[in-house]
């Protein structure tokens, strides 16, 4: 009698590691497991059984404003009264964050953490995906890089033969009002004199 081996199912999915996953893919295992999170909950509660939120930062950004806050208003309202006609907004702040040792409390208005802080998580991202690209893919991306800089390099040359004509004429221009306000002036002379 033959024995019955057990074959692998067709229908069975490959692996892959979220690293390697698409943008699109991402999106769809992700919403796979808060739909599959949601369900176990849906169960515990029904059973009775304390019930967590699922273990994400989405319920945060949910209740997050959606428009980009304005950092720098409401700072200081104390002080936003007395402020003085002839002062700027950014001579105000300024002198708040001297007196006041900045809104974040480390001696600026914020602005400059935050540029910092996008900068290095830019970097950071850059990073990985260079990291995750196949050689012929950064060659292909080098390539794209030096077009770009060729062709910004040529408009850069354009703008500056046109801002070195535009000087020219400028100062062809100048002169040539210069020699209409001594010849308005000549004329008028001579009409007084013809009088």
């Amino acid at each position: 009698k033959k024995k019955h081996r057990r074959r692998p199912s067709k229908k069975k999915r490959r692996w892959k590691p979220y690293s390697k996953l698409s943008w699109e893919e991402k999106q769809q295992f992700d919403e796979r497991q808060s739909l599959r999170a949601s369900r176990l909950r849906a169960e515990m509660f029904a059973k009775g059984q304390p019930v967590a939120p699922y273990n994400t930062t989405q319920f945060l950004m949910e209740d997050h404003d959606q428009e980009e806050p304005d950092l720098k208003t409401g700072l200081y309202p104390r002080r936003a009264a007395a402020k003085p006609a002839e002062t700027s907004d950014e001579d105000f702040l300024e002198e708040a964050a001297d007196e006041d040792g900045g809104s974040d409390g480390m001696g600026g208005d914020g602005s400059e953490f935050l540029q910092r802080d996008f900068s290095e998580t830019y970097e950071r991202y850059h990073v990985e995906s260079l990291q995750n690209m196949s050689k012929q893919e950064l060659v292909k991306e080098y390539l794209e890089l030096e077009k770009c800089l060729s062709r910004m390099e040529d408009e850069n040359n354009r703008l500056r033969m046109e801002s070195k004509k535009c000087g020219g004429e400028a100062a062809r221009l100048r002169q040539l009002e210069l020699e209409v306000d001594k010849l308005r002036a000549e004329n008028q002379r001579l009409l007084q004199e013809k009088e």
